[in-house]
């Protein structure tokens, strides 16, 4: 069982030691820094999306769009409301991405749902500056149908709210749950006896023992993260 939760702490680590390691090496001048929120749908992909997006610094995962909130929300709160949207903080450099641009990749990464709240389409603009180009933005370019289908003039502009940054399991989201999929597949393929043509006999249980209680190792992981890893602030 031990080398098995090895196989799975091994990628989880390097996810994590990429992630901080790209952060750390981040030489973008502070006052170039500027900032974006949006509402994209289920914000785990776009989230990931936008970080690939040249200029664009780190993005942060939350909720927002509640004028009212007086104090943090959680994520079962947010699914079982109207009241909240599932928001992706964007921290960019100015220098090198303009906020024209920044909406572009805003709406070719989105994945809203018409009718839903929680994973609606919309703007909150920073300051005046950005309001008028989002407005402008959408305005020539409401009726241009995106590869998803969705219409510009679709998307709703909102004054900024407070921003909460969600718990941590869903920071990060794929990145981390890739290598966890291909930790279980694996460890369930060494299960199956896969391995037996190579191992000596006398360890083929063994192995396939231990192959078993490492994916029931993830899944306890998992389940404990969301225990653990489940605090929100706001930003």
């Amino acid at each position: 069982m031990k080398a098995a939760f090895s196989l799975f702490l091994l990628p989880v680590g390097t996810v994590a030691f990429l992630s901080s390691s790209r952060q750390g090496s981040s030489s973008v001048p502070l006052n170039a820094i500027k900032e974006g929120t949006f509402g994209m749908g289920c914000f785990w992909e776009p989230a990931e999306e936008l970080r690939k997006v040249n200029g664009v610094v780190d993005t942060v995962a939350g909720y927002t769009g509640n004028p009212t909130a007086n104090k943090a929300p959680t994520y079962d709160s947010v699914c079982f409301s109207r009241e909240w949207v599932e928001g992706v903080r964007v921290k960019y450099d100015d220098e090198t991405i303009t906020y024209e641009q920044l909406l572009d990749a805003f709406f070719r990464c989105q994945k809203p749902k018409l009718g839903s709240r929680q994973y609606a389409s919309i703007i909150f603009p920073h300051d005046e500056e950005q309001r008028q180009i989002a407005t402008k933005y959408i305005a020539t370019k409401a009726q241009e149908v995106g590869s998803d289908g969705w219409l510009p003039e679709w998307t709703a502009i909102e004054p900024l709210t407070k921003f909460y940054q969600a718990e941590g399991y869903h920071q990060n989201y794929w990145e981390k749950q890739r290598p966890r999929f291909a930790a279980i597949i694996g460890l369930l393929a060494v299960a199956t006896g896969i391995l037996d043509p190579i191992v000596p006999v006398a360890f083929q249980k063994t192995v396939e023992t231990s192959a078993n209680a490492g994916v029931l190792a993830i899944g306890l992981y998992v389940a404990l993260e969301r225990v653990l890893d489940a605090k929100v602030v706001e930003l």
